[in-house]
């Protein structure tokens, strides 16, 4: 498990601030249930319980018995986790979350077109490892973060639509800026980073790295 085991419960808190960033972004559309496929630990739906309303429901699904474990923490009355796949279970519900989970599944397309099925709309966030520091760098997510698939801006909306989903919008999320404890070497590449951004996210995106991407899709 490439996480260190913390199966990146640190990181809930900023990519639970960013899911509620783009419902923020569109008030029409108000989900009462809300589930994550792979949830991991379930800290982001943990957080998202103290960003959302109240009568606001959410189930996570992971398949991984250690990080259920770990899930249970933060179960209550309004959020319940369950071991096993999601699409075993014929709830649906009305947003469902994917939370950087894409970019692991050898059959992505599949996956996809299975997700788009289980709710009425859908968030996925997707790290966008293709950039021109990673491929000059001869950097390998495959072997560093297990990611097997590599996306630009262009591939995850492209992938999205493909697997016959509505765009409805979407957002860059600057995780290497923002997120704390930072390796030395994420640190050092934002000095570069902080003024490439203050130009264009999107082009510090293409040329740096360390920005996801966000769909919002129906």
């Amino acid at each position: 498990e490439k996480t260190g085991g913390t199966w990146h419960l640190e990181d809930s808190p900023f990519k639970a601030r960013q899911v509620a960033k783009m419902l923020a972004r569109h008030p029409d559309i108000h989900p009462n249930t809300i589930c994550e496929i792979g949830c991991g630990a379930g800290g982001i739906l943990s957080e998202l319980q103290t960003l959302l309303p109240h009568h606001v429901t959410f189930t996570g699904y992971e398949i991984s018995p250690q990080a259920h474990a770990i899930s249970a923490r933060f179960s209550s009355a309004q959020c319940h986790y369950v071991l096993g796949d999601a699409f075993a279970d014929p709830s649906l519900y009305e947003l469902v979350l994917v939370m950087d989970v894409v970019e692991h599944i050898e059959d992505c397309f599949s996956f996809l077109r299975r997700t788009r099925n289980k709710g009425r709309f859908k968030l996925y966030h997707i790290p966008l490892d293709a950039h021109c520091s990673a491929v000059l760098r001869g950097f390998n997510a495959w072997d560093s973060v297990g990611h097997i698939h590599l996306f630009t801006v262009e591939t995850a909306l492209k992938s999205v639509e493909y697997t016959g989903h509505r765009v409805v919008d979407w957002i860059l999320t600057d995780g290497a800026l923002a997120m704390p404890n930072q390796p030395i070497r994420t640190r050092l590449a934002n000095l570069m980073r902080l003024p490439l951004a203050k130009l264009s996210a999107k082009f510090a995106a293409r040329l740096v790295g360390g920005y996801s991407i966000l769909i919002l899709a129906e």
